[in-house]
Formats: C-alpha cells, structure tokens, sequence
C-alpha cells in the first residue's frame, strides 16, 4: 500500500477516535448540566421554601438575589426586587439606616445583626453574613430578614404587665410583725409612741377604710334596760 494511502487511513482512524471521544465528552456534559440545573432547581426549592427572606446584596446594598419569601414580605415579584437596595425595601429610604449592620459588617468581617423597625411599623430581625473572593475580601454579603414583630408585641405586653405589677405592689401597705394594743380601750401604739384608735392605726398602715356599727352584745349593755330597746327585742323576736 502506497505510503501517502496508510497515511490517510492513520488520519481517518484518528478523526474517528477524537470524533467518538468528543461526542462522549458532549453526552457527559449534557449529562452534568441537567444535573446542575437539577441541583440548582432543588436548591431554589429548598431557599425558597425558608420563612426568612434571604438575598445576596452587594456593598451599596443592591440586592442581586433572593428567595421568594421577598414577596410575602413586600408583596414584590423577585425579578422586581432585584436591583433595589434593601434598605429601600425595609425602610423607605435610599440610603442604609443608621442601625444598619452592613457598615459594621465590613469592620468585624463577621456577623453582625440588629433588630429594627420597617418603615410599615414592622419589627424584624437583620443578619448580615459576608462572602469572600479567593483573596479573602469581602465582595458580596448574605441578607437575612426574619419578622420578628410578634415576638416584640409579646415582650412589650409582659414588660407592660410586670411594670403594671411592681406599681400595684408599691401601693399596697401591709401589717406585720408585733402590734402593741392597750388591753382595755384596744388603742394602738405606733412606732413614735403615740397611743392611736384601731381604725386610723389599720387604715393608715393598709388600704382599708372602717364602716361603724354595734354588735348586739355591745347593744344590750349599752340600751339593755331603755324601754324602746327592750320593745324592738321582742318585736323582733316575735317576727322569728
């Protein structure tokens, strides 16, 4: 066989080779770009499905992505999230807050969080995470929001109620220890000698106030042989 002949048929083997090797090349692509955008699907499912809003912002707090719960929040599609700041979102503002943790963030290089109020009189939670390039700057940041408004409405009504407790304590007196009291006209001696009736030692040491009567041992010795006395006795006893 000529040698320009076993030359080409070298060539033509090896177009064969390279050409099978290519298309195996192209069939394990296809095969790890659907598993890609299978585990970037499911990974979607799995953000998406978080109760907190999250979102990738930049360092002018620019949102670049985020979760869906952006819409439960701001009743905003996420397509119109992105591009705003988030600050926008959350405060109404075009600038970041002075509470905002992104600033502080850039100084410790780690989390920094705060709990604020929205411009909609909304409590919430804010965590700032940063991201790093390979040489260790920060490049990007994780916003987390979590609504935290019931946890602060609970906290406000026991701070309320404890204060409302500690009020009514301090307005309550009460009596303890040994009472000295005169054996025959029952006055009471007070802490600076002074000999008081009963009623004004107890309503001036508890908050009670006296209504007066007589007891009907106390009224047969005082009216016992009046005759108008004796008289509404037997009436009375004749009505039982």
């Amino acid at each position: 066989m000529p040698l320009d002949q076993k030359n080409a048929n070298k060539r033509i083997l090896e177009l064969e080779e390279m050409n099978t090797h290519l298309r195996c090349q192209v069939q394990e692509n296809k095969e790890s770009n659907k598993f890609k955008r299978a585990a970037r699907k499911d990974w979607e499912k799995t953000v998406d499905a978080i109760e907190d809003w999250i979102s990738i912002i930049d360092l002018d707090s620019i949102i670049l992505r985020s979760n869906r719960t952006v819409e439960k929040y701001f009743q905003l599609k996420v397509q119109d999230a992105i591009g705003l700041k988030c600050c926008k979102l959350l405060h109404g503002t075009d600038h970041p807050v002075a509470a905002c943790p992104l600033p502080k963030m850039l100084k410790t290089k780690k989390r920094e969080s705060v709990e604020i109020e929205t411009s909609d009189e909304r409590w919430m939670l804010i965590s700032v995470d940063p991201i790093f390039n390979d040489a260790g700057q920060i490049i990007s940041a994780v916003h987390i929001t979590r609504d935290i408004t019931q946890r602060i409405l609970i906290q406000n009504e026991r701070e309320i109620l404890v204060r409302d407790l500690k009020d009514a304590l301090t307005q309550i007196k009460t009596l303890n220890g040994l009472i000295p009291i005169c054996s025959t006209c029952k006055k009471i001696r007070d802490d600076k000698g002074y000999w008081n009736l009963i009623e004004s030692y107890i309503e001036s040491h508890a908050d009670v106030a006296f209504s007066h009567g007589i007891c009907p041992e106390c009224s047969d010795r005082l009216y016992g042989k009046e005759e108008w006395y004796i008289d509404m006795k037997k009436k009375k006893n004749q009505k039982k």
